[in-house]
């Protein structure tokens, strides 16, 4: 089959680090390729210029906002109303010429907004059926915009051919919304197979946390700084905690760690590479997800096919999935004092941890090539 996938997620380069829904993208048309399939790929041209993989078809679509999300866009603006119209025709122009020009058998778009909006435009122009996957942050976002935010995705999802969703409650949310019924599909991907082996060195029993994600406030870096500013000395020097994320909070994070003395135990740093990420996670002890919102973030899965346990939040599918499977410690609720007293509790059984084996297998369940598999089946 001939497949277009419209997206505002995807990478600059193979291993770009700046958002993990765009690595997760391209592993999806890698595996659609790998299986047999001719990917066609418009991403939002937020960045300069995208560099291929072999065989696939990356057709940008013209934007004018710079590396600016259009959800980010100041519309009290008229420049940033001229900007979205401008992009929004001729994105559907490009759209419906890649139509002819390929052969288009399925198109998918990834995600409900503004993907799924220009999706409906294309079947409304040249009544060619389109498929919705709904992330939690557009829909969440979308939902909140008085009136027009319910009628806008109840429209796009209300006119896809099927709809999908990265989380077992987000599900529930699109089908609330739409009164469409929405499949469970997992974000994941395939970190590199080839990673450094785990260490367990004499010299440094430090208890190795990482994180990963955007500098964001529904991400929660900065609650992980506070509770790690909570700590016991005895805890922090058993501490070892390495962050990597783009987003605007980084300026914030790196001085909050510096005002109040954290630096010997947390590093700061920018967006990480999947081979470099893969590396991290196979010498971490857990991965901490200290999300304020969530549905299942890709960093989950990726951890669990490492075998690496998350300390989590419980927010979105998470609580469920940790008591369910085992894979690590749940958190009790979204607070600084008990994401504390979590990693207080982590910390005073240093590096040891029961929780490999279980993550392992569930991360079984979240190879890429069984997610295509699925899609395109239903």
């Amino acid at each position: 089959m001939n497949i277009q996938i419209i997206t505002s997620s995807y990478p600059a380069y193979p291993d770009d680090p700046s958002g993990t829904a765009g690595l997760f993208v391209r592993a999806f048309a890698m595996e659609l390729q790998q299986q047999g399939h001719q990917a066609v790929i418009h991403p939002i041209a937020r960045k300069q210029r995208y560099t291929p993989d072999e065989g696939l078809i990356i057709d940008p679509l013209p934007w004018l906002g710079g590396d600016r999300e259009l959800a980010s866009l100041n519309f009290y603006s008229p420049f940033n109303w001229f900007i979205v119209l401008v992009f929004f025709l001729s994105a559907r122009k490009k759209i419906i010429q890649a139509h002819r020009q390929y052969g288009i058998d399925r198109t998918l778009c990834m995600w409900a907004v503004p993907a799924g909006l220009l999706g409906y435009a294309m079947k409304k122009a040249i009544n060619r059926p389109y498929d919705v996957w709904a992330l939690g942050s557009d829909i969440w976002k979308i939902r909140k915009i008085p009136l027009f935010g319910p009628f806008l995705l109840k429209k796009i999802i209300g006119s896809a051919e099927r709809v999908f969703a990265d989380g077992l409650e987000l599900c529930r949310d699109v089908e609330e919304i739409s009164g469409r019924q929405c499949e469970f599909l997992p974000s994941s991907r395939d970190l590199p197979g080839r990673w450094l082996a785990r260490k367990e060195s004499l010299d440094d029993d430090r208890v190795k946390l990482l994180f990963v994600g955007r500098y964001h406030y529904n991400k929660g870096p900065d609650l992980l700084l506070d509770a790690v500013r909570q700590l016991s000395q005895e805890s922090k020097a058993k501490l070892d905690l390495r962050m990597y994320g783009v987003g605007s909070m980084k300026k914030k994070l790196t001085k909050y760690v510096r005002q109040h003395n954290l630096a010997s135990f947390v590093s700061v740093n920018d967006g990480i590479e999947a081979q470099k990420f893969a590396d991290e996670l196979s010498q971490a002890d857990y991965l901490v997800i200290p999300s304020r919102i969530e549905s299942i973030p890709v960093v989950f899965s990726d951890a669990m096919q490492m075998g690496t346990p998350v300390i989590a939040t419980p927010v979105g599918d998470l609580r469920a999935l940790i008591a369910e499977h085992g894979c690590g410690v749940l958190v009790d609720d979204v607070s600084v004092n008990s994401l504390a007293r979590a990693l207080a509790a982590v910390l005073s059984r240093g590096r040891r941890n029961d929780y490999t084996e279980k993550a392992k297998a569930l991360g079984r369940t979240y190879r890429v090539s069984k997610v295509v598999d699925k899609w395109l089946l239903s």
